[in-house]
């Protein structure tokens, strides 16, 4: 789902997905620490560099400083740098961001910023995630629809976080009627859609919506 008038945050996982495309139009690009290094690879021009900063080289500093990136290192070992790229992107954004390398490598890592990414998905206009494979959002009690264009056949899965409930689904292969699922007993894994396009709701809760690309 590309889009104008976007924010990205860029992260040291698996980037895929649109980045490229996006990255040449994107209002404002935000490396979390080392992930410059893969921002500098791809020839993104990103405009601040945010964390600890343990992970990126000198040199992909002066990179950036030379480019006019804000460089800010922020040593809080209480959070982690996406939690700290986002932060500083709400001093300067609440519109829709978009962000890459959050999936890829270590697991735990992956869960770690997805739970993350629930967090602040009630903070901007909208939040999705992109890999190589997928584009991710999250439905909570406070953001609880999503509606989606997308071709017949397209896979999407239903990943309760802790238990969604009241769900219900247009368009799907399986539908939904005002139905629970609960991590650990009940998810809805490789979907289709038959229609376009998809809507998904749900009443309580979180759930993570993974629409393949």
């Amino acid at each position: 789902m590309l889009s104008d008038n976007i924010a990205i945050v860029v992260l040291a996982g698996e980037l895929g997905g649109p980045l490229l495309l996006e990255g040449a139009r994107a209002e404002l690009i935000v490396c979390a620490d080392g992930a410059a290094e893969q921002a500098r690879s791809a020839g993104l021009e990103c405009q601040a560099v945010v964390g600890d900063l343990d992970s990126i080289s000198p040199d992909t500093l002066r990179f950036f400083r030379e480019r006019g990136a804000e460089i800010l290192s922020v040593p809080d070992q209480d959070h982690n740098d996406f939690e700290k790229a986002l932060d500083y992107l709400l001093t300067k954004w609440s519109g829709d961001v978009h962000v890459y390398g959050m999936t890829g490598g270590r697991l735990d890592h992956a869960l770690a910023n997805l739970s993350i990414m629930l967090r602040y998905t009630g903070r901007f206009r909208s939040l999705l995630a992109f890999d190589s494979t997928s584009e991710y959002r999250f439905l909570t009690k406070d953001r609880d629809q999503c509606s989606m264009e997308c071709p017949i056949g397209t896979r999407i899965s239903l990943i309760p976080f802790g238990e969604a409930m009241g769900v219900v689904t247009k368009n799907l292969r399986y539908p939904l009627a005002m139905e629970m699922l609960r991590l650990g007993q009940r998810e809805g894994l490789s979907n289709q859609a038959t229609g376009s396009p998809v809507s998904i709701s749900i009443e309580k809760g979180a759930m993570l919506v993974a629409v393949a690309l």
